[in-house]
């Protein structure tokens, strides 16, 4: 039975693991690996506030059918088995469909799901609001807002925030934003009886906004090293600043060797500044799942058109994780 919306904003904290979805060689659907790995990740993180995120970007929704995302939602919730809190992503572009989503999500066990902001055309405040309104408005479980400038072209204010976190089941906020001053400024007008903001920008940005008294963060870094990403929760919470340093200070060899990778295959320019978007965004799918892969999972393919990184730098990668040693 899903948890109640009040119960998954208070367990919503701590590592909120991206569950990546494994596709084979020509790919499709690898549900066997999915099984394994979140069997895996959940078994590691025993013990650890998290959360289990899966059908969102990272997890490559854009990239699948409704079909799809159905089964790999259904795989995760038996995966998990309720050891944690399980999410799906179920954004789309029409109000409709979003319900849609939001309803099958449900049916099929999920905890609470994510509605990233309407993409494709933009819309008023109002159609804004409504849309996340008539959403929580048509399924019993709780919703965590996607506020996502990048993939959505949107980003509500924190007086927005405020007003949606009035909803009922409204009860959480992925926050993308990259200044730790609008987090700030969002979080000091919710009130965290009706909402509460999580990093969602990943581990680097964590460790800012944990000086917020931020409850937690999404990462991909639990898929091959759960340790790590727990590690880091446990420093920020306690305020343990030395060894929060120390941590990132690993964590960074991961990511300047993506931005790497994606300065040797060629990023695309775009209209969004480099301070809105992340350099990291076109190959870190490929660069976790051959991580797993070294680790002794099966992350398996990125679909199309996101591109994977060659031999010589899954050579490198290895490298790199031995440095940060997960090897």
């Amino acid at each position: 039975m899903a948890m109640k919306p009040a119960v998954l904003k208070e367990k919503a904290k701590g590592v909120i693991h991206l569950v990546m979805t494994p596709f084979t060689s020509d790919e499709e659907l690898d549900l066997a690996s999915l099984k394994k790995a979140v069997e895996h990740v959940a078994t590691s993180l025993k013990g650890t506030d998290a959360v289990f995120l899966t059908t969102g970007s990272t997890g490559e929704c854009y990239a699948m059918t409704d079909e799809e995302s159905e089964k790999v939602i259904a795989t995760v919730v038996e995966a998990v088995n309720g050891a944690f809190p399980v999410m799906a992503g179920t954004g789309r572009c029409g109000t409709r469909w979003t319900i849609k989503a939001s309803q099958k999500a449900q049916s099929l066990g999920a905890d609470g799901v994510m509605v990233v902001n309407p993409f494709y055309h933009l819309v008023t405040t109002e159609g804004l609001y409504r849309h996340f309104k008539e959403v929580a408005e048509n399924i019993d479980i709780g919703i965590m807002v996607y506020n996502n400038p990048v993939t959505s072209k949107l980003w509500i204010p924190p007086e927005l925030m405020a007003r949606l976190s009035k909803v009922p089941n409204i009860v959480l906020d992925k926050e993308n934003s990259s200044n730790v001053v609008s987090y700030y400024w969002t979080q000091k007008l919710v009130d965290r009886k009706d909402m509460e903001i999580v990093c969602g920008l990943g581990q680097l940005f964590f460790a800012f906004e944990a000086l917020f008294n931020c409850p937690g963060y999404v990462t991909e870094l639990a898929n091959f090293a759960p340790t790590l990403a727990s590690d880091l929760y446990r420093a920020a919470k306690a305020h343990d600043t030395a060894k929060l340093q120390n941590l990132i200070d690993r964590i960074s060899l991961y990511h300047a060797f993506i931005s790497k990778c994606v300065a040797r295959h060629g990023s695309i320019p775009t209209v969004l500044s480099p301070l809105i978007s992340i350099p990291d965004l076109p190959l870190y799918q490929s660069v976790c799942k051959n991580a797993m892969d070294l680790t002794g999972l099966c992350g398996g393919k990125t679909r199309r058109p996101m591109e994977e990184i060659t031999s010589d730098e899954k050579a490198e990668l290895k490298r790199v994780l031995s440095e940060m040693e997960v090897l």
